[in-house]
């Protein structure tokens, strides 16, 4: 293979990696937490948040946020069972997960995870 070829070959697949399609969706957690309470990280992938009401439970949600291709299907593994958004109930001293697989109608596939954590009362 002479250097023109080598040149033309590399130059190709350096084009095609830059024409890839971004991901760009964001997974979005908001918690609520009862009067008097702290919340941090609302709006982001993982939030918490602490009150003195010495409850075992509070409730929060999931939503993905900032779509910018067309959806073919949502694969929720933890968290919803289904579309772009649900509430949830966030116990006490545990670890609500949440792990989705957006499938896109490009063909691209995307996974986004977060994880909200709620504490009460001590």
């Amino acid at each position: 293979m002479n250097v023109k070829k080598l040149l033309i070959i590399i130059s190709l697949l350096a084009s095609s990696l830059v024409a890839l399609p971004a991901l760009s969706a964001d997974l979005e957690c908001t918690l609520n937490v009862k009067s008097g309470g702290h919340v941090y990280g609302n709006g982001t992938s993982h939030c918490g948040g602490l009150d003195f009401s010495f409850g075992s439970s509070t409730s929060g949600k999931w939503e993905i946020t900032n779509i910018t291709k067309s959806i073919d299907y949502v694969n929720w593994i933890n968290g919803c069972s289904s579309g772009l958004s649900c509430s949830v109930t966030v116990r006490a001293y545990s670890s609500n997960l949440a792990k989705v697989y957006i499938h896109y109608t490009d063909g691209s596939i995307e996974y986004l995870s977060g994880s909200m954590s709620y504490e009460t009362g001590y």
